[in-house]
């Protein structure tokens, strides 16, 4: 389990994807002076900072969820192929049943020994592979698809301590703002 999960992100972190660090607002005042901008521009940055946020919170979001559908897949596929390799270098038959829709099976005995698999590519793309090509070709797939996971994991995690700390910082200009105006209609009572 990496560092980040457990202890949460130092100040000294960058991610690697470029996600940018949203900026804690601790003295509003002066904030609003550096930007040379009024609270209600101020909060209309940062609500534009907190959508792009949450736009790329969605993305990673479909980007896991994809990725957890495709390791398992990666898996099985990469055991079953391996399990195939042994029966035919073991010179065995294999009987098997193989779907022809989603409710009727065939079966199937395997007796020549094939050389090859078809591995499914997608986009309706098979190829055939030799046994060790296709034991190395999954192998690979599965090292990235279970790499791009973490940092998609990881991505996620930074993503939502930004938008957390952007939405800590539009209460905070919000309340500033409510103190000011509150202040220039007592002023204006007086």
């Amino acid at each position: 389990m990496s560092e980040w999960y457990i202890q949460g992100f130092d100040d000294n972190y960058k991610n690697g994807r470029g996600i940018p660090r949203a900026p804690f607002v601790e003295d509003v005042g002066a904030f609003l002076k550096q930007k040379d901008v009024s609270p209600d521009s101020a909060l209309k940055i940062l609500r534009e900072q907190y959508s792009k946020y949450k736009l790329m919170d969605y993305k990673l979001g479909q980007n896991k969820s994809s990725l957890k559908v495709k390791v398992p897949e990666i898996k099985k596929t990469l055991e079953m192929v391996q399990h195939l390799k042994a029966k035919m270098e073991a010179d065995e038959v294999l009987e098997t049943y193989f779907g022809l829709s989603e409710t009727v099976f065939a079966n199937a005995v395997i007796k020549d020994n094939p050389k090859t698999v078809g591995l499914w590519l997608g986009a309706n793309v098979m190829v055939e592979y030799s046994f060790d090509e296709a034991i190395t070709l999954l192998q690979s797939n599965l090292k990235t698809a279970t790499h791009n996971l973490a940092q998609t994991l990881e991505d996620l995690a930074w993503l939502r301590d930004q938008l957390t700390v952007t939405e800590v910082n539009i209460s905070r200009v919000y309340n500033y703002d409510v103190k000011l105006r509150r202040k220039s209609k007592e002023a204006e009572k007086s």
